[in-house]
């Protein structure tokens, strides 16, 4: 008998061995996606995960929606409101204990103990992306042993789970693996669907599923898309194009959509909402769609998509497809269905690809890579079949080892010593930096800090004197270095050689790891600089004829070449200039995930064959008399010439 000729509960309750491989797999999942849940907490100013909810933007969220009071933001607000549910009871406790005062919109924002209180909303937070993981996980699984049996169940759940992108966003409050939690419901149920389950409660919680997943985050409407097609294909095929069940379904999507994305509550905010992600504020509306483009996205997606998989478990996922085709298994075109849906109606309308967009695809993909495990690791007494299940055993391990990396990465983040040392060594003074908050090291919320720009021209700062500390991390810096070439490497070069008046104190970074890190945002290599006390020289750099027209040589070749290799990967060959610096300098991998940032890399580093000579000028800045005042003024210029000779 079929999975789905049984009903959703008897799926589970009456199959033993499938109830403990989803529990042993389950378990897995727990592990990894728990163990450095507290990465960067607390923060005062929300989280380390770029684009993560800040810890009260659901509590906010239902307090205007409690108010009557219009919404609209960035995101649906079904996500919101399942954290204001989860996070209330905590908050009823804080005010219970008169822990929160007059709510206010800047820190404290009214809270007695803020650090306390944001950390553990955070947390909440993220624990509710713990269990959305985990489900995601499971109904992967589900999909997997609907279609193809138990071993390619078990082994479909743990190639989505071994993936150190999945691995890193169960950790963070992004929508991302709560948006796919729904997706990957819904995908088993339509499964079920197609493959002979004709009860209304199916169809039902099917149409609720993608409503859930589309109220979560938008661009999910793009996995749901073209999913109608398959299913009303087999539904002609069955003579039944139109029934109750089907109706039951479509009733579902609207009524929870409505409900969920506060359609019906607040229709003016949703409108507002609808207006932000089509509007000019969208960053990827307005690029024309061409065929080169078109191509140009197809191969980044591809490569992201196996590089967030892991090579081994891609080609199995290949080998999966092939099989399925060639066995006409029932239902297989659904996943198929999914991701070709996904990338028709997103990744192509938006010309952009990175790992984390490419989540969806790999969940498609997973059934069918659990497939072509499960079929290498044969039957017993088959030719060869113990160097097959070998194989498989060690492709399997390596895969979860490369997942728990992930973890190993957010426990060892360079920002941990950073901030250590920051205490201890520089515990006041004004703190510069061209980041976010997001991507440096945790400060107090009483530090001065100001934000930098690297102008063509050379370092701007506001105020009328420079920063006594400058923080860079290679999360923000690195883009200098991306093609087409920006002049603004050329003062960071300057600046990282102590040409500005400023010299390195420390600098951090993390264990080498292998496997590319896939996501910037963790452990980024942190160098510290400190405003020299002793009087500094006014420097020049003059750049070569060739890079004065091209913008994209620096005057110095071996400081533009150790600048790229930092660029472009999460560690560098700086030597730290301090004693007092704390982190060993330790080579790590190329933190770019696809071909395109391999190749951007290559570009940068070929870039660095030719540079102009440096000539330091003897002469001092006459500006009160003090030959440090050059760097003392509101910009720190390096000045190019066209009259230097090719080395």
């Amino acid at each position: 008998m079929r999975l789905s000729q049984r009903g959703l509960g008897a799926t589970v309750r009456r199959n033993r061995d499938l109830t403990l491989a989803l529990a042993g797999v389950a378990a897995l999942a727990v592990v990894l996606d728990v163990v450095g849940i507290g990465w960067g907490l607390p923060h005062p100013t929300g989280d380390w995960a770029t684009d993560g909810l800040s810890p009260l933007g659901p509590l906010a969220l239902a307090w205007h929606v409690l108010h009557a009071e219009k919404w609209w933001g960035k995101y649906p607000p079904f996500h919101f409101l399942l954290l204001a549910l989860v996070q209330a009871p905590y908050v009823a406790w804080l005010r219970l204990r008169g822990e929160i005062g007059a709510i206010g919109a800047v820190y404290p924002y009214g809270l007695a103990h803020p650090l306390l209180a944001l950390g553990r909303l955070a947390l909440l937070a993220r624990l509710v992306s713990v269990a959305m993981g985990v489900a995601t996980v499971v109904f992967t699984a589900l999909t997997a042993a609907e279609l193809f049996g138990l071993r390619a169940a078990v082994l479909a759940g743990l190639v989505l789970l071994s993936s150190p992108v999945t691995v890193y966003y169960a950790h963070t409050t992004n929508l991302d693996i709560p948006y796919l939690c729904w997706t990957t419901a819904g995908l088993w149920l339509a499964v079920r669907v197609v493959r002979g389950d004709a009860a209304v409660r199916t169809h039902v919680l099917l149409g609720a599923a993608a409503a859930l997943a589309i109220a979560t985050k938008d661009q999910a409407y793009a996995c749901f898309a073209l999913l109608p097609v398959p299913i009303l294909w087999r539904r002609w095929q069955a003579g039944r194009p139109l029934d109750t069940a089907l109706l039951a379904a479509l009733a579902s999507f609207a009524a929870v959509y409505a409900l969920a994305s506060l359609l019906a509550v607040d229709p003016s905010g949703y409108l507002g909402h609808a207006r932000q992600l089509t509007g000019p504020a969208n960053p990827y509306a307005g690029v024309p769609l061409s065929a080169a483009r078109v191509v140009r996205v197809s191969l980044r997606t591809a490569s992201a998509t196996a590089s967030t998989l892991g090579w081994p478990f891609a080609l199995a996922g290949v080998a999966g497809l092939v099989l399925a085709a060639v066995r006409r298994t029932p239902g297989a075109e659904m996943p198929l269905a999914m991701g070709l849906s996904y990338y028709l109606t997103f990744m192509i309308p938006i010309l952009y690809a990175v790992p984390r967009y490419t989540l969806p695809l790999v969940a498609a993909l997973a059934p069918f890579a659990g497939l072509g495990l499960a079929s290498l690791w044969g039957k017993p007494g088959a030719r060869g079949v113990s160097a097959r299940r070998a194989l498989v055993g060690v492709v399997v391990a390596v895969g979860v080892a490369r997942g728990a990396s992930m973890d190993v990465r957010l426990l060892t983040d360079a920002r941990y010593p950073a901030e250590s040392w920051l205490a201890a060594h520089a515990p006041s003074g004004v703190i510069g930096t061209d980041a976010e908050p997001s991507y440096l090291p945790r400060l107090a919320p009483t530090r001065p800090v100001v934000r930098l720009t690297l102008g063509p021209d050379g370092l701007h700062y506001p105020g009328s004197g420079p920063p006594d500390l400058i923080v860079l991390t290679s999360a923000r810096y690195r883009q200098y270095f991306w093609p087409p070439p920006r002049p603004e490497r050329r003062v960071l070069a300057a600046l990282l050689r102590g040409e500005l008046c400023y010299e390195r104190a420390a600098e951090f970074r993390s264990p080498q790891l292998f496997g590319p890190p896939l996501v910037r945002a963790v452990s980024p290599h942190i160098i510290v600089l400190r405003r020299r006390t002793e009087p500094c020289e006014a420097v020049t750099i003059q750049p070569s004829r060739r890079s004065a027209r091209s913008a994209a040589r620096l005057s110095d070749a071996s400081s533009l070449a150790a600048a790229a290799r930092s660029a472009a990967t999460t560690s560098s060959e700086f030597v730290p200039s301090s004693p007092s610096a704390t982190a060993a300098a330790r080579r790590t991998p190329p933190s770019g995930s696809s071909s395109s940032e391999r190749r951007r890399r290559d570009a940068v580093t070929r870039s660095t064959a030719t540079a102009g000579r440096v000539d330091r000028a003897a002469s001092r800045t006459p500006t009160s008399g003090s030959p440090s005042a050059a760097a003392a003024t509101p910009s720190a210029s390096v000045d190019g010439a066209p009259r230097s000779r090719m080395q």
